[in-house]
């Protein structure tokens, strides 16, 4: 009887089986742990791309205002170049009425003097009726020179101010397109929830590419 009981296995301990509610907690458990990582991934998403979303709008502004500068600047080139050309005009012929007027005066000196060589014997009378004829003449011909300078200079300045008044304007932004370019905080919420919840480097954004739509309009335009 003692070698039969020494040869005898030990009896083994009574194992228990989980319970339907111990299981049940155990998957609440995990399902709650999965549940707080999705959470938490989509939160991160949702932070990530609404960062994105005004980083964008920031920078949207940024080009919106570094274009219409560039813009002014072209502008304000222009609008010298004008007021350089209508000036040289204005200038050149200012030089010419001055030198009209002069003449102007020296033929009315001579006419005071009423013939030639007052110091000597007075010429015969058809060289005197040819001196006052051409003495005439040139009083004419600058008086026809003035006027033409003073009108070329008005002209010239009117012309000037026309064309940068009418034609060569500062573009300034219309509120149309200022409203167009800005972008409100609350728009990022009107997008898809793709676009709201995108993963990055895993899905593609749907961010339009505009610089490449602008270049293709602008190469169709200049070969067109």
């Amino acid at each position: 009887l003692k070698a039969r009981d020494l040869s005898a296995s030990p009896p083994t301990p009574h194992t228990r089986r989980p319970s339907s509610a111990a299981k049940a907690s155990a998957k609440m458990a995990v399902e709650g742990a999965i549940g707080a990582a999705a959470a938490g991934m989509a939160a991160g998403a949702f932070s990530y791309n609404r960062e994105n979303y005004m980083f964008d709008a920031e920078m949207r502004w940024e080009r919106f205002a570094s274009a219409r500068e560039y813009a002014n600047q072209q502008a304000e080139q222009y609008r010298g170049d004008i007021r350089n050309l209508a000036a040289l005009t204005v200038k050149k012929h200012g030089l010419w009425a001055v030198s009209a007027t002069l003449c102007m005066a020296l033929n009315v000196a001579l006419y005071c003097a009423g013939r030639l060589g007052l110091h000597g014997p007075s010429p015969p009378a058809w060289i005197m009726g040819l001196w006052l004829t051409n003495n005439a003449a040139s009083f004419g011909f600058m008086a026809v020179t003035t006027f033409l300078a003073l009108h070329a200079s008005f002209r010239a300045s009117a012309a000037s101010v026309h064309l940068l008044t009418r034609k060569a304007r500062v573009p300034v932004p219309t509120l149309k397109q200022l409203d167009q370019a800005r972008t409100f905080a609350s728009e990022f919420e009107q997008q898809s929830v793709s676009d709201i919840f995108r993963v990055p480097y895993l899905s593609n954004s749907s961010a339009p590419k505009t610089d490449e739509a602008v270049y293709d309009s602008n190469f169709d335009g200049e070969s067109s």
